[in-house]
């Protein structure tokens, strides 16, 4: 289901909380990285929670301004997660899509890291996360862009 690529999806998370999502996130982070038991993979993850300062998503664009948005991401993996706020504190909202209240974005590399055999796993660490998460994070998710 998930290639290679970068996506970003609306989360329609209603009454889940922020804090039960996140456990949601690292319980299938750690469950593909035991399922894979690569060292080049560790065991615990976690989404780190960043204060900022966020940057813009172009030149012409205000930087962004969240209380703090959540990443995921390490040198070695071919996953990187961005989870932030659809709107921002100044009121902003960064897509119209009715519902959604969290936007996910997503990116996974192709042929990174290098594998070590043909039979070797790494490479489905990204897609393999991305198809648990879809699986038990009970909300519904809008595919808002594909790149």
């Amino acid at each position: 289901m998930f290639k290679p690529g970068v996506y970003e999806y609306g989360l329609k998370t209603g009454g889940l909380e922020e804090r039960e999502m996140i456990k949601i996130f690292e319980k299938a982070l750690s469950r593909i990285a035991v399922e894979i038991n690569d060292s080049r993979i560790p065991k615990k993850r976690k989404m780190k929670k960043s204060t900022g300062p966020f940057g813009s998503r172009a030149p012409s664009e205000p930087a962004a301004e969240y209380d703090h948005i959540y990443i995921y991401g390490y040198g070695s993996g071919n996953l990187f997660l961005r989870l932030y706020p659809n709107q921002e504190k100044n009121g902003r909202i960064r897509f119209p899509e009715e519902g959604v209240t969290w936007i996910l974005y997503v990116s996974i590399l192709s042929d990174h890291p290098q594998k070590i055999s043909e039979d070797d796993p790494i490479q489905e660490f990204g897609p393999w996360v991305m198809e648990e998460l879809f699986r038990t994070l009970p909300c519904e998710k809008i595919l808002l862009s594909q790149h």
